[in-house]
């Protein structure tokens, strides 16, 4: 039901235990502040059961001015209830701030773990699975750790004070409590058995329908230009249907689940007052000890009933939590080696064999070797298995079968970190950032000078973007603020690899969004600029393979030919059929 892992039960309760662990200290002061409140609560019901035994007594003769006790009892009651108020006051005070910081430990562990994730588990996860976990998923674990879970803790912990109250008045009317154990264990079994599958089909069908939607929107241009408006408005609505059944089958469940529970939190009041009234009337119980188990238990009845009404956030909260310890297990592929930039194996690929889905393999047995400071372009028909390919030597994707070394060591062995200084892959998916036109820039290069900002710009035919712009490169851009064309945006991707400079660049249709002309100026370019280092292109305009070193025919996914522009031309293969078509 979902591209990512989903933490089993067992592994979220222990996620659980490892967060309160963190703040331990903090736990264990609002334990003691809600205990310490609802034991200052019990002062109300034991004075006011004394208080009736003592008018009791009175009403049958038996002497004494119950009225001279008033004199400390009312003040015992208020004082009773202010310092509950007070106590139950600093108890949210503390857990709201303890919850906060479980919040914000989830958020940036989900957010490391999720920008650690191998890009190859990112392109298949997709967007809307993404999405619906660092927004929905969020926001539900959010909710559940700040309001529904200190509701629900709280609440328990004040039931069970008061249930051990009631147990020290009157072990037995105490043990009258126990009646509404068997049901709400029996209905907690039960709905816990079905809740987990239940909740995760909602969450998963809402993440279908964010996918839906965002899909739709980064697609508006091609859905009006074919006319897919009703195609794309019916799909949406088959989201929509699914996650309305899934929401149906949950009020289902909690149509079944809330009556119960509801009956079972007033059903120790009603036991107490009928055993006890029975009891006080035979002699084996004084009308005090009746009296204040009755108050404690109706006290307990808006707790529980809190409890009650917190539980479907907190089961909602911990499928969240799931989804997002899923993605929190899924750490980068890699090791601790370190490609050398001056070995002879820069890129080298032996019996590769990828699918992506391992029966359709989209490259079979390929052999590469890259030689250093060689340009490379890589051609073919579509779906050829090129950017496949691309993303293979660039260390992205791990091939099924075969091997990858790159700068001399075997890619699995390589730590992410490393990896990226090494190679590069651009491709024409880019991303600008709500930020400078510098801090871009500068997330190739995290210390290079204005100067050297200018000259990447101007090596990709955009040198005169800062000037363009009204405070030059700290000019906020993307978002909201001044907007670049996805020419210059593309231009800015491109700056930035050549601001890394790695020592192998794979770019995919890197200047997709540029006119021909400006494309060979800036592939002429960064000829220049990258003199000795590796380049691998995929040329879907030719020239870029008559200027490369050598050209791979790319068929199948299969390497069929390879050479100089020359050497294929003179061999008359497929390559020199595709230039022959090319120059018409």
């Amino acid at each position: 039901m979902s591209a990512l892992p989903i933490a089993s039960p067992a592994e979220t309760r222990a996620y659980l235990r490892l967060l309160i662990g963190r703040h331990r200290a903090r736990f264990l002061l609002v334990t003691a502040l809600i205990v310490t409140a609802a034991l200052a609560g019990m002062a109300t019901p034991y004075t006011v059961g004394a208080m009736t035994d003592a008018f009791a007594a009175w009403a049958r003769g038996g002497g004494g001015d119950p009225g001279a006790d008033l004199v400390w009892q009312i003040p015992l009651i208020l004082v009773s209830v202010l310092a509950q108020a007070v106590l139950t006051w600093a108890s949210y005070r503390n857990l709201a701030v303890l919850s906060e910081r479980i919040v914000a430990d989830v958020r940036e562990e989900f957010m490391e773990r999720t920008l650690a994730l191998p890009p190859a588990q990112v392109e298949a996860a997709g967007t809307g699975e993404l999405l619906s976990r660092t927004s929905l998923d969020v926001g539900q674990v959010q909710h559940s750790l700040v309001q529904a879970a200190p509701q629900f803790f709280t609440g328990f912990v004040t039931v069970a004070v008061y249930v051990a109250g009631a147990f020290a008045v009157s072990p037995v009317l105490g043990a009258a409590i126990l009646v509404a154990v068997p049901p709400i264990v029996i209905v907690m079994r039960w709905y816990f058995r079905r809740a987990f599958r239940i909740f995760h089909a909602v969450q998963a069908a809402r993440a279908d329908l964010t996918s839906a939607v965002a899909e739709t929107i980064d697609g508006v241009k091609t859905v009006e230009a074919l006319g897919w408006q009703r195609r794309r408005i019916a799909h949406t609505d088959r989201a929509i249907d699914r996650l309305l059944d899934a929401q149906f089958d949950s009020m289902r469940l909690r149509g079944k689940l809330f009556p119960v529970l509801d009956f079972s939190a007033f059903l120790p009041c009603l036991t107490t007052l009928l055993l006890g009234g029975i009891l006080t009337a035979n002699g084996q119980l004084t009308i005090a000890q009746t009296t204040t188990v009755v108050l404690v238990m109706q006290m307990a009845v808006a707790p529980s009933i809190e409890m009650i009404l917190s539980l479907e956030w907190v089961q909602n909260g911990s499928i969240s939590l799931a989804r997002l310890i899923g993605v929190r297990g899924e750490r980068a592929a890699g090791g601790t080696a370190e490609p050398e930039r001056d070995s002879d194996e820069i890129v080298e690929l032996k019996g590769v064999t990828f699918g992506y889905d391992p029966q359709k393999p989209v490259l079979t047995g390929v052999d590469l070797a890259l030689r250093r400071g060689e340009r490379l372009a890589l051609v073919g028909p579509t779906g050829a298995g090129k950017s496949t390919l691309a993303r293979i030597m660039a260390g992205i994707h791990r091939p099924d079968r075969g091997a990858v070394r790159i700068g001399g060591a075997e890619a699995d062995g390589i730590g992410e970190a490393a990896l990226r200084r090494f190679v590069i892959l651009a491709t024409q998916e880019y991303h600008l950032f709500n930020d400078t036109l510098a801090s871009n820039l500068r997330l190739g290069a995290p210390g290079a000078s204005d100067d050297q900002l200018r000259e990447a710009l101007t090596v990709v035919g955009a040198g005169g973007l800062p000037g363009r712009l009204a405070e030059g490169l700290d000019t906020k851009v993307g978002g909201r603020d001044h907007a670049l064309t996805p020419a210059e945006v593309q231009q800015v991707a491109l700056a930035r690899v050549i601001l890394a400079a790695p020592e192998v660049i794979v770019l995919d249709e890197a200047t997709s969004m540029l006119s021909p002309n400006a494309a060979s100026d800036i592939e002429q370019g960064l000829n220049r600029i990258l003199k000795g280092r590796t380049v691998v292109s995929i040329a879907h305009r030719l020239n870029t393979a008559h200027d490369a070193d050598r050209v791979a025919v790319v068929e199948r996914g299969r390497i069929t030919e390879l050479g100089s522009h020359d050497e294929l031309i003179a061999a008359g293969g497929s390559y020199a059929a595709l230039w022959r078509r090319w120059h018409g």
